[in-house]
C-alpha cells in the first residue's frame, strides 16, 4: 500500500490522526500488511471527530492521604481517611467528578506514610458543582474554598483532553493517582 494515494484531492495516509507513529512508510511507499487501511483511518478520524467534549471547571488543592478530626460527641481523636475515599472509583462516579492527585515529596509540607501530602486537580461539570461539592465535604474538604478555573475547551493537556471527552460520552469517575 503506498503511503500517498494516486487520486488528487485526497491527502497522505500519514496524515490521517490514526496512522501510528514511527519510519513508516519506507522510501519507496511500502508498509507493513498489519498497519491500517485507508479505509480504517477514515473511519477511525470520523469517529474522533464525532466526539464530544463537555464543558468542564477544576479546583487545584491539597490534601493529606488522612485527615485527623476529633469526634464532636465524645471527643475522641479519629483519622479519617480522606484521599482513600476520594480516589474510589464508584464514590467518584456517584459523586460525578474525575480527578488526578499526585503524591508531593517528603518535606516540609508532606511526611511519609499516612501522613503524606498529595497535590489533586478536580475536574467536573459545572452543572454538578453542587454535588461535587457535597461529595468533598463528606469526607472533610471544604472544596469551596478553593479557586474554580475553567477548563481550555481548546487544551492539549492530554488529561484534560481525555477528561473533556470521558464526561462528553458520561463516562464519569476516572481518578489517576501518581507517585
Amino acid at each position: 500500500m503506498p503511503a500517498v494515494r494516486g487520486r488528487v484531492g485526497r491527502k497522505p495516509l500519514t496524515e490521517y490522526q490514526g496512522w501510528p507513529k514511527g519510519i513508516y512508510p519506507m522510501s519507496d511507499g511500502w508498509v507493513p500488511p498489519c498497519y491500517p487501511k485507508e479505509e480504517d483511518l477514515i473511519a477511525y478520524e470520523e469517529r474522533m471527530n464525532a466526539r464530544k467534549k463537555a464543558t468542564l471547571v477544576k479546583r487545584h488543592l491539597c490534601m493529606k492521604e488522612t485527615m485527623a478530626f476529633t469526634c464532636f460527641w465524645c471527643r475522641a481523636s479519629e483519622e479519617e481517611p480522606q484521599l482513600h475515599q476520594l480516589r474510589k472509583r464508584e464514590f467518584a462516579q456517584k459523586s460525578e467528578y474525575s480527578m488526578l492527585a499526585y503524591a508531593m515529596g517528603e518535606g516540609e509540607y508532606s511526611g511519609e506514610g499516612d501522613d503524606r501530602s498529595y497535590f489533586a486537580i478536580v475536574f467536573y461539570e459545572p452543572s454538578k458543582k453542587s454535588k461535587v461539592e457535597r461529595a468533598f465535604k463528606s469526607t472533610g474538604l471544604e472544596l469551596g474554598d478553593y479557586e474554580q478555573v475553567v477548563v481550555d475547551p481548546d487544551s492539549k493537556m492530554e488529561q484534560e483532553e481525555k477528561f473533556m471527552y470521558a464526561h462528553g460520552a458520561g463516562e464519569v469517575g476516572e481518578v489517576i493517582l501518581g507517585v
